[in-house]
């Protein structure tokens, strides 16, 4: 919920409970036959009445005179007095318009028993209202580091695959010349693509697909034969939000680590689906451990911070090896991108 509106309706729902618990209390004490109509008309009376004083009066203050955002006593002590002051003056004017003629509105009594009831009523707003803002701003900080997190980590994974990506080229110079040609220009594509589209750190598994058959085209000119790709993907897995070059990451590092080791080489296996409101992506591929070169695992160690930040523990990375077959998996809650 915005914090505009959860304001007003924190102020409403307050509203209501409070004078909703004097109302009732107040029935429940009286004898005799009883005005409900009256007592009705001072129940919202009061409570819109305290609505416009917190707001106009209390918060108004508050906004206005609270330097650097940090709680001051003296700031809350006279936003809670003027407003408990202002109140008083307007029950006042309502009882000389409309109340009891009877009644003493300028007594000493009924004044300190209303200036009294709207100090306790906007001493108890100001601490809910304190605490709550300091609740907000607490997940607002932890927010905008975990955006900064994320930002960062997105800053390593782009000149990782760049790196991994001009490391096929400079393999491929000294053996086809314009293979590496084609590479670069397949490259350059792949890079504009990027640059064109709007990098976050989520988008849906789709668009990452499209990605991906970029980055196979490239790998399609180094391996030729050798790489083979089977996607079986669902057709509603395919809006899901996965974190950004997730699924790329994990093909390439199935390429990397796996098929361009063997000198048969093999297929890539991707499969997706929705189950149980969960999103299952999981990229398997042969590879002989032998063969297998030490690296910085830089792209598997990102992704699993970004799904740790994105989806936070309802979010996994497994890896499994058996029968020389390496199988990556993604478990991730089923949100629409």
């Amino acid at each position: 919920m915005k914090t505009s509106k959860s304001y007003y309706v924190c102020q409403l729902l307050g509203s209501l409970l409070f004078f909703g618990f004097i109302f009732i209390s107040g029935i429940s004490t009286k004898e005799g036959e009883i005005d409900f109509t009256h007592e009705t008309i001072l129940f919202f009376k009061s409570m819109v009445f305290s609505l416009l004083a917190s707001h106009f009066l209390l918060r108004a203050y508050i906004k206005k005179h609270l330097s650097n955002n940090q709680p001051s006593l003296k700031t809350y002590s006279l936003a809670i007095f003027f407003a408990a002051i202002g109140t008083t003056l307007a029950n006042i004017i309502w009882g000389l318009s409309f109340g009891d003629s009877e009644k003493s509105y300028f007594s000493v009594q009924y004044i300190l028993m209303n200036v009294s009831l709207n100090l306790f009523l906007y001493a108890i707003w100001s601490i809910l209202y304190l605490a709550i803002t300091a609740i907000r701003e607490r997940l607002k900080l932890r927010q905008q580091l975990r955006d900064h997190e994320l930002a960062s980590l997105m800053n390593q994974i782009n000149p990782h695959f760049l790196f991994n990506s001009l490391n096929t080229i400079r393999g491929m110079i000294f053996e086809d010349k314009d293979k590496a040609a084609e590479l670069v220009t397949k490259l350059s594509t792949l890079f504009r693509y990027n640059l064109s589209t709007d990098t976050k750190a989520h988008t849906s598994l789709g668009a990452e697909l499209e990605v991906c058959q970029h980055y196979l085209a490239i790998e399609d000119i180094r391996l030729g034969e050798r790489l083979k790709v089977n996607f079986s993907v669902s057709s509603e897995s395919k809006t899901a939000k996965i974190p950004t070059m997730g699924v790329l990451t994990l093909i390439e590092n199935a390429i990397k680590h796996g098929i361009a080791n063997l000198q048969k080489g093999g297929t890539v296996n991707l499969t997706s689906k929705v189950e149980n409101n969960t999103l299952l992506v999981e990229v398997s591929n042969p590879f002989c451990q032998d063969l297998v070169k030490s690296g910085t695992r830089v792209g598997l160690k990102n992704l699993q911070q970004r799904i740790g930040l994105i989806f936070g523990v309802q979010g996994k990375l497994t890896q499994t090896n058996t029968n020389e077959t390496f199988t990556v998996s993604l478990t991730l809650p089923f949100e629409i991108a």
